[in-house]
């Protein structure tokens, strides 16, 4: 098979793997409804169960994105996706609020093993000039399992019950898992092809950065870091809470409230697209001012949401607009930026850390907004995703200049080195 026919499929498998963890995950949010009416369970509560998953997630992306550089990230994925499975199927089997809290915790670390580690195969079969393309493909996976999960676990909760929406989901990951160990290795090299010469290395490679130069390496992300907290709030306080927010505010029911609520995953598949084809072409070397405009359009949509929100078309309309544009806003700061400005060898750490602080931030989403809606409207919730977004902008705004400031640093400090040479 020639390379190019084979790194097609890892892409696709990838892909489909990544969309598969979704299956384990966002479920949660369609059986939110049925949750508190069943178990009797207060919106915070419910928070703090959404809570100790995106921690624990948030955690484990550091974690798994450090091992991902150093051990073989296919294996790491596969063990990953059945530590998901059983934790669902423990999570459904009890209505004890304590064990539902420690198994959706460590939920959240089983589910950190996939979107670095996961990156990190996409980055060794492609060379750097390939991947931008890579990397808004791959972007797509979450958003369209996301919106794929909510409209099949709404329709299983109306046909069956809110635990079928957990236990059946799980089956189907453990057969995508067993898809994913078949079918893909981690490097060219594995397969007979030759290294490629932009690789970003392989698990376990000699050469691989020690633990302090990591920290060195990531100590540059911070601002993009800082930004990506604010950025996982305002988009995972949606995921969690929007299937919920039609229930109450339209009085649908739980099938039509998660039918309705996928459309902004789907909505955020044709703006990943969108934002991926423009930082290729139009917007190449200009990604985050372009995110900067984004989340400024983001914080203006989240002030109109509720009036605009009050009708089902003009949620429709809405959802689309928010959707389209947070996904793609996603993109640069978890996808993109990770894959264009980390070092050799550092692929998986820097996603990891990225999504790390994405997820603290899609962490105080859930109790954040939780409390909020305890104690005061949906109005009042959605006026603080808007200040997130503005902030998320303010963040995007330090961040280039840090890496301007860096870069001049580095350019000053070659000269230096060129005079020292020649005197």
């Amino acid at each position: 098979m020639a390379l190019k026919s084979r790194q097609m499929q890892i892409i696709a498998v990838g892909w489909l793997t990544y969309a598969a963890y979704y299956l384990g995950r966002v479920n949660f949010s369609t059986a939110i409804p049925g949750i508190r009416e069943n178990l009797l369970l207060s919106s915070q509560q419910i928070g703090l169960l959404g809570s100790g998953f995106f921690v624990a997630y948030a955690c484990g992306q550091m974690f798994s994105g450090y091992l991902g550089d150093r051990i073989s990230p296919r294996r790491l994925v596969f063990g990953g996706m059945l530590l998901s499975v059983l934790m669902n199927l423990l999570f459904v089997s009890t209505e004890i609020w304590w064990v539902m809290l420690f198994a959706w915790t460590i939920n959240g670390v089983s589910q950190s093993t996939g979107w670095a580690p996961v990156l990190k195969v996409l980055s060794n079969w492609h060379r750097t000039e390939q991947r931008r393309k890579v990397a808004g493909i791959y972007a797509t996976s979450y958003v369209a399992g996301n919106a794929l999960t909510w409209t099949l676990t709404g329709w299983i909760i109306v046909y069956a019950n809110w635990q079928a929406a957990f236990w059946i989901p799980a089956l189907l990951m453990g057969g995508f898992a067993l898809f994913w160990l078949v079918f893909v290795r981690d490097n060219p090299t594995d397969e007979g092809f030759e290294e490629l010469s932009s690789s970003s290395g392989s698990a376990g490679s000699e050469s691989a950065h020690t633990f302090p130069q990591v920290l060195r390496s990531l100590s540059r992300f911070w601002p993009l870091a800082l930004a990506a907290v604010t950025a996982g709030f305002c988009l995972f306080a949606l995921i969690i809470w929007l299937p919920t927010y039609f229930v109450e505010r339209l009085a649908l029911g739980s099938g039509m409230g998660a039918s309705l609520a996928s459309i902004l995953p789907i909505a955020g598949v044709f703006g990943t697209v969108a934002v991926s084809w423009l930082i290729s072409t139009r917007f190449a070397g200009k990604e985050i001012p372009f995110a900067v405009a984004i989340y400024l359009g983001a914080g203006a949509l989240f002030v109109l949401f509720p009036a605009a929100s009050s009708s089902v078309s003009g949620s429709l309309v809405i959802v689309m607009l928010i959707g389209a544009i947070l996904y793609g806003a996603t993109t640069i700061i978890t996808t993109v930026m990770p894959m264009l400005l980390s070092q050799k060898h550092e692929t998986s750490t820097i996603a990891g850390f990225i999504d790390f602080a994405f997820n603290v931030g899609a962490g105080l989403a859930g109790v954040v907004i939780g409390a909020i809606l305890d104690r005061h409207s949906w109005t009042v919730a959605f006026f603080v995703l808007a200040g997130g977004g503005a902030f998320t902008a303010c963040l995007l705004v330090t961040f280039s200049a840090w890496e301007r400031r860096l870069e001049r640093a580095r350019s000053m400090a070659g000269i230096r080195a060129l005079a020292g040479k020649t005197s």
